[in-house]
């Protein structure tokens, strides 16, 4: 693989959790979420690692500690926004930049690297993690052209009917080539539903340019799971138990478990 720097953002409060401890700290199989991320970047050897943090920056930087950098985004302005704040870790960089979010902790590390070697392949400018689901959940859609080409992603907010009846979504993991990153971050705009700067939005500014755009399809719907309340928390831990399950009476207990929790 070229260098590697992997941004993870990590700066949202994560009010539907109902606590005021930061949401990437909130544990999975007894470990902060954030850490997750950290350790499955690690193993593939990958060090260069960069928090985007914010609410209650200070408690992150305790319980991760000095072997990660820090961009701290002041103001919630959005996914794009966040990643505009690793800026200076990125000028004159001439590598790949994965970007993941702080509250997947079940991710893979091989879907990652799978990322990294469709943006690697064939002058590919940015790679994305998708899934294609029946009843797609309130993810962003990959619109594509007549060809398979990716155009956008649309957030939900922004669907048009057409769009939302598409199948396949985004799963909120990239890959770029930095420098076609750092541009597309200039052309950003918060002209949307939520008036937000997405991250989502470069993946449209690189196609509009002719860049090429890839995707990976997850393999799994387990890794594509987003911490969002205590509800999901519960039923990340059942997947754990599920997991890890040595006999096949545990198996069918934890499954029970996790249906009764869901």
């Amino acid at each position: 693989m070229k260098d590697t720097k992997v941004i993870i953002l990590a700066a949202g409060k994560g009010s539907r959790m109902q606590s005021d401890l930061p949401k990437v700290l909130h544990k999975v199989e007894g470990k902060a979420m954030i850490q997750h991320s950290i350790d499955k970047v690690r193993e593939l050897g990958i060090d260069d690692i960069i928090l985007v943090v914010g609410y209650k920056k200070e408690m992150v930087r305790e319980a991760v500690g000095d072997s990660v950098k820090y961009a701290v985004q002041a103001e919630q302005l959005g996914t794009g926004h966040a990643v505009m704040q690793a800026r200076p870790f990125l000028e004159g960089f001439d590598g790949n930049v994965v970007i993941l979010y702080g509250d997947m902790p079940l991710i893979n590390p091989e879907t990652i690297k799978k990322l990294i070697e469709a943006r690697e392949s064939d002058d590919v400018k940015g790679a994305l993690l998708t899934i294609v689901l029946d009843n797609p959940p309130d993810f962003g859609r990959i619109v594509r052209d007549d060809a398979g080409r990716v155009l956008r992603i649309v957030e939900m907010k922004d669907c048009s009917p057409e769009e939302l009846a598409i199948k396949e979504v985004n799963v909120g993991m990239y890959c770029f080539d930095c420098q076609e990153l750092l541009a597309a971050l200039e052309g950003l705009s918060n002209d949307n539903a939520q008036g937000e700067y997405y991250l989502t939005d470069v993946v449209g500014i690189m196609a509009d340019k002719g860049l090429t755009i890839t995707t990976v399809t997850s393999d799994t719907l387990e890794e594509t799971l987003g911490i969002n309340d205590p509800h999901h928390l519960e039923f990340a831990e059942s997947l754990a138990d599920i997991r890890y399950a040595e006999s096949l009476y545990e198996l069918i207990d934890a499954t029970l478990a996790m249906q009764r929790r869901s």
